[in-house]
């Protein structure tokens, strides 16, 4: 959960039975999470006191650590203030189970280019139609109910689709395969150093993502060492490739500077082989070790 993607927002109160979405940025909280990265509901539950109407938009998974939240749980804690809830479900849809109705979310988006499918084409979901967009992406035409103008992208849709309908077929298999191939991945990576750090490990995560530290060795260093035997990885999350300072999810999870300027991600994927696996971590312990022994060498 990053503090930038699990927001609180005044709502400005809607016409009938529903909602009209608008709300005023400047108002934007963050929601504290704790040091596995889950969402405090106590904390929630005392920021919600006496607001009217508050959105609350909540990431489904956090796309550095994998950690899941308790959207259903903090779900209940909104509507129990009469707010509407916003589920971000890119990171997790065709890894994990991504109901609507079981979340209890109002409106939740996907991406399909997280899917396998095409990129620039993505999905709003709501929960009834009495949800009412009052400021639409695109001004113009009455196209998808009036929520955004211009000519539908038919192709991507179609592509969409296809990749919805594949990745939810192959969900149940997918999910099983990648979390014991990652949960053998870091029971190694701690057999070679026990001294590891994997990110969020005490909370439930997607099956494909491991985020994890060698205390003292930084990410830019561990990237280059694992790139020469072959080895690509990264440095947080893909959206904040380039910079140097520490993420912002680990900060909120409490995570010394020092320790998340260290953090690399590992994602598996559904072409992902034991082979691989095993080429990450003899590099892991050929590179990364290497360095490690050296530092330590140095400070004697």
């Amino acid at each position: 959960m990053t503090k930038s993607k699990s927001l609180i927002m005044s709502v400005i109160a809607g016409i009938a039975a529903g909602f009209i979405l608008a709300a005023t940025p400047a108002s934007a909280e963050d929601i504290a999470v704790t040091a596995a990265g889950v969402v405090d509901l106590v904390a929630l539950e005392r920021q919600l006191g006496g607001r009217s109407r508050p959105l609350v938009s909540l990431m489904l998974a956090n796309n550095e650590t994998g950690v899941i939240q308790p959207v259903a749980a903090v779900a209940e804690v909104v509507h129990a203030h009469g707010g509407l809830m916003h589920v971000d479900a890119v990171q997790a849809s065709g890894k994990i189970v991504c109901d609507i109705n079981i979340l209890m979310a109002d409106l939740l988006t996907v991406s399909a280019h997280k899917l396998g499918g095409p990129k620039g084409i993505g999905a709003l979901i709501l929960a009834g139609e009495s949800l009412h967009i009052s400021d639409p992406l695109l001004r113009g035409g009455g196209q998808e109910s009036g929520r955004r103008a211009g000519t539908e992208n038919v192709l991507g849709i179609l592509g969409f689709g296809a990749a919805a309908q594949a990745a939810r077929e192959a969900l149940t298999d997918y999910a099983a395969r990648m979390a014991a191939a990652r949960d053998h991945l870091e029971a190694r990576v701690r057999e070679i150093a026990p001294e590891t750090v994997i990110f969020g490990a005490d909370a439930p995560r997607l099956p494909n993502t491991t985020l994890l530290a060698m205390p003292g060795i930084r990410a830019e260093t561990a990237l280059i060492a694992l790139d020469l035997e072959g080895v690509a990885v990264s440095s947080g999350s893909a959206c904040s490739s380039g910079k140097v300072a520490p993420s912002h999810v680990l900060a909120a999870m409490g995570v010394p500077s020092e320790l998340a300027l260290g953090a690399i991600r590992v994602s598996l994927g559904p072409i992902t082989t034991d082979d691989e696996i095993e080429m990450f971590l003899k590099a892991w312990t050929k590179r990364v070790m290497g360095l490690s022994r050296a530092k330590r060498g140095l400070a004697a």
